[in-house]
């Protein structure tokens, strides 16, 4: 088997995937370096990770290793909606929502593997802890934008990216050399200015970090950048001429009710209403409780600002349980800022059981 071989079945008979071969080096110095900021940045706002998980080098994820497949499947499925709308809608990628969307790259790749085990090789999918965006790179398969997302040539950045380690000697590509020129587009797009410094990413300061994975309050400056974002902020993908005229995913479906929902729902949802949107899918899996969706949505609908969803969030001050859904519902009157909204604070204010709900209260009385 050559490698021209293995990459003409899988381009012929796997969805036509970017595709690329990385070898088997260690991480560098500076990669190391990086990867232990993003372990402890990320372990301070979510339990899923930990700061002191050791990086394995690629050598340690399977014996005998001799070359990494990367592939980039198209997870572009168009741009339906000009959101937010009215009512406003919410954006979650489709992989995060739709269980067809990992069974149709799940088989994809086990297309690979058969293709592999019949030629005497071994191969094994590593969906997780690797950080695929620098194999990505290594393996020619893309390389890097401003806005630190991997695009590749004629596929842009809307990327499903997956990585096959395989006892195969398949020989390695080289990493792309072009680069993004002048474009700043991407960064002049991020809302929170995570992309001030280009090719990298202040993931403190990215929005998708705070609504998928920050698990206790979202600064205030953030809230304010948010806008409509429940989910993943794809903004900068949006912006990047390099995704433009892309070709269409059609052999995924795209449910618009999950991957555009309507945001005032969520803000009250009940947890049934949780389990029949978004039950075990991967973002049940990433946001790990309905109440962080909800924070979500109630901060979407104070920078939507638009008084008709008052009632929604007086309901949230009424109904919901969690601290952190009624500090955001308070944030988001305040934002709202109508005479109506003041009210509601107002009355709330002397009946609200937490000291910190009733803190957030105060201070969205004082910023109107």
């Amino acid at each position: 088997m050559t490698t021209n071989e293995l990459k003409d079945y899988i381009k012929e008979n796997c969805g036509n995937p970017s595709i690329g071969i990385a070898p088997m080096d260690d991480f560098s110095p500076e990669e190391m370096q990086s990867l232990e900021k993003v372990n402890r940045i990320m372990s301070s706002n979510t339990p899923l990770m930990s700061a002191d998980t050791p990086i394995l080098q690629p050598r340690e994820f399977m014996d005998n290793a001799e070359s990494i497949i990367v592939l980039g499947f198209n997870a572009f499925f168009g741009r339906d909606y000009e959101l937010p709308g009215n009512p406003p809608r919410g954006e979650i990628m489709n992989f995060f929502v739709n269980q067809d969307c990992v069974n149709y790259i799940a088989g994809q790749t086990e297309k690979v593997l058969n293709f592999l085990s019949d030629r005497g090789y071994t191969g094994i999918p590593i969906a997780t802890g690797i950080p695929i965006k620098i194999m990505a790179a290594r393996s020619g398969l893309g390389r890097y934008g401003k806005n630190a997302v991997i695009h590749a040539p004629s596929k842009g950045s809307w990327l499903a990216l997956n990585a096959i380690f395989t006892d195969a000697p398949l020989e390695a590509d080289s990493p792309l050399d072009d680069d993004c020129g002048e474009c700043n587009l991407c960064q002049k797009a991020c809302p929170t200015g995570a992309l001030s410094e280009p090719y990298k990413c202040n993931i403190e300061r990215c929005l998708t970090l705070h609504a998928l994975y920050n698990k206790g309050t979202i600064p205030q400056d953030i809230r304010e950048k948010a806008g409509t974002c429940i989910a993943q902020c794809n903004l900068c993908l949006d912006a990047c001429p390099k995704n433009k005229k892309l070709s269409i995913q059609r052999e995924i479906s795209n449910p618009e009710d999950l991957v555009y929902p309507e945001i005032a729902p969520l803000v009250n949802m009940t947890d049934n209403y949780f389990q029949q949107m978004f039950g075990a899918s991967f973002l049940e899996f990433i946001i790990m409780d309905k109440k962080y969706l909800q924070r979500n949505a109630a901060i979407a609908l104070g920078n939507y600002r638009d008084p008709a969803y008052i009632s929604v969030l007086v309901e949230a001050l009424e109904t919901q349980s969690e601290e952190i859904v009624r500090s955001a519902a308070s944030w988001a009157l305040g934002r709202i800022g109508t005479n109506e909204a003041k009210a509601a604070l107002q009355n709330f204010l002397t009946r609200d059981p937490s000291t910190s709900v009733r803190s957030e209260m105060r201070c969205a009385l004082d910023s109107m």
